[in-house]
């Protein structure tokens, strides 16, 4: 009985796994409470996917405010969530077609659902193209059984501008940017001003992968913990141009390194820094 029990914990244990290689999910493919999402957008979904994959694009979990995007509310999520057929015993994962801007649409998505209260998400590491070297692709599109998933709203997860201009200086903020952007030595199209939040750190988000898989853990914590000073106990703000990219840097921090009071400002600098009065520092690595 105590090794049955030993079994279960352990692969409860693998199923949250925050990262799963192609191989793993080959192998679990047909497993009954697995969710599979592609999400791309419908046309690369149209043309090819993973079996049993449903489409599930950015926009329906964000939409634009303003000059920025924000999540939608809770209602309008634990509708996409019952639509995909999520319920408390699914194991999700979350993959995309392209490296870069896609596969940040992998750990947004994540990020939604924690907030809505479902941790038992995954990414597929390397994406599409290292599924496809193992696997075949289809173009028949998949539907989900609805679900009644019901939703537990989570704001402590989101930071807003003015809970971000009440910590400057008072808890440790990091910019998913490239650090060119950081350091102001260069301007984003998007965004009026040039600089970061005062007192933030830079960590560009692909430092933590290389040829775009994910870093073993212990790296992450040499670079993350060691390296930056950042301590799992504390609040840790995240932030980056619109929201993407620090998905990918509070997933890891999250999920991987066992921040539970890392924060997410969605807005981020589409708002931050294009309006006239917030404080930007620029030249100075901090």
């Amino acid at each position: 009985m105590k090794k049955l029990l030993l079994l279960c914990f352990a692969l409860a244990l693998f199923a949250a796994e925050p990262f799963v290689s192609a191989k793993w999910l080959k192998e679990h493919l047909n497993d009954k409470n697995l969710i599979l999402i592609d999400v791309s957008k419908p046309k690369l979904y149209k043309k090819e996917h993973i079996s049993g994959a449903i489409n599930a694009p950015i926009e329906l979990w964000r939409q634009k405010i303003e000059h920025y995007a924000l999540l939608r509310s809770p209602k309008e999520i634990e509708k996409v969530m019952r639509r995909l057929g999520i319920t408390p015993n699914s194991k999700v994962v979350l993959y995309s077609h392209r490296w870069g801007k896609d596969f940040l649409k992998t750990s947004y998505i994540a990020f939604a659902m924690e907030v809505m209260g479902f941790a038992n998400s995954s990414i597929l590491d390397g994406g599409l193209d290292a599924y496809c070297k193992i696997g075949d692709l289809t173009n028949k599109p998949s539907a989900a059984k609805l679900s009644n998933y019901k939703a537990t709203f989570h704001p402590e997860f989101i930071v807003d501008k003015t809970t971000v201009l009440a910590h400057i200086g008072k808890t440790r903020m990091l910019d998913a940017r490239n650090p060119i952007f950081y350091f102001g030595a260069a301007k984003q199209k998007v965004l009026q001003r040039t600089g970061h939040i005062p007192k933030a750190t830079s960590y560009f988000w692909v430092f933590s992968f290389e040829n775009e898989k994910i870093k073993d853990t212990n790296t992450l914590k040499a670079m993350l913990i060691d390296g930056l000073g950042l301590d799992p106990k504390k609040d840790v703000i995240t932030y980056c141009t619109g929201g993407l990219e620090t998905s990918m840097n509070w997933y890891v921090l999250h999920r991987l390194l066992g921040f539970q009071k890392a924060r997410l400002y969605d807005a981020s600098m589409k708002e931050w820094a294009n309006e006239p009065d917030t404080p930007l520092t620029k030249y100075r690595w901090e």
